[in-house]
């Protein structure tokens, strides 16, 4: 055998080793294109299910319902399942079967605190930059909850709402941050999908707190942007007994005496 027919099965040999390891990714992930697993797809699908209450909590949901609801097959449910058991937002009983985590309200406290915290250190960075042009997303999802609001579209509200905040992170360079605390926020997202419902939210002024963020920032008045975001931040406190009084079964850990709790 010559050299060079050596080093072509030494080469065909390492290209199988990257097929087994990459499996389905090779053609993806290995190569640098997007993308998402079955699997992933049908956590993806059933965490916003939850996360937006078309899986109640407390409800009792089996693998072929989900199955049926997803149109996807048995084998990504199930494991779907078993990391959003893992997760704590699923559980199973013998005998009886799967059942939605109800919101535990002391995770979404530890999420809140955290939230505000990171949140308020952000705009301070954002406020100090030198150039704003980043920030054109968050005029974007402005007018977006302005529209959303009018027609009464609040899902899609809060996904503009969610964008909104989401920029200042890309714009200090913070991606990675975002997406970490969206791990963090699972159960205060639950919560904030609850306070959606009510019907007496107070939609426009949601919206001019995220302006006095907004102009606080671009004016690189960073103490302003600080007070801005811990006023917004703490506005759902102003909901919070609203919201447990209204849906108190869909919560863990409510406190015997009604004590605010995400304070």
């Amino acid at each position: 055998m010559t050299s060079l027919s050596r080093k072509n099965q030494l080469l065909s040999k390492k290209i199988d080793v990257v097929i087994d390891f990459c499996g389905e990714y090779f053609y993806n992930d290995c190569m640098n294109l997007p993308s998402f697993t079955l699997q992933n797809q049908a956590y993806d699908q059933i965490l916003d299910k939850i996360l937006r209450n078309e899986y109640k909590p407390g409800q009792k949901i089996s693998q072929k319902s989900v199955e049926n609801d997803l149109k996807l097959g048995r084998t990504p449910v199930r494991e779907a399942l078993l990391r959003l058991r893992r997760d704590n937002l699923v559980y199973t009983l013998p005998q009886s079967g799967t059942f939605v985590t109800k919101v535990d309200l002391d995770a979404a406290v530890n999420a809140r605190f955290i939230r505000e915290n990171l949140e308020r250190k952000v705009v301070i960075e954002a406020a100090e930059m030198k150039g704003n042009f980043l920030l054109s997303q968050a005029h974007d999802a402005i007018e977006l909850q302005e529209k959303y609001a009018a027609r009464g579209e609040y899902n899609l509200f809060f996904d503009a709402d969610e964008e909104f905040h989401k920029s200042f992170y890309l714009a200090t360079n913070h991606a990675q941050v975002w997406d970490w605390l969206q791990t963090i926020n699972i159960q205060l997202n639950r919560f904030r999908w609850l306070r959606l419902t009510l019907s007496e939210l107070p939609w426009a002024y949601l919206i001019e707190q995220h302006r006095d963020i907004l102009n606080a920032v671009e004016a690189h008045d960073a103490k302003a942007a600080d007070e801005a975001v811990a006023k917004h931040l703490h506005l759902m406190l102003d909901e919070e007994k609203e919201v447990i009084r209204t849906f108190r079964d869909y919560f863990d850990n409510i406190p015997e005496d009604d004590s605010p709790i995400l304070s």
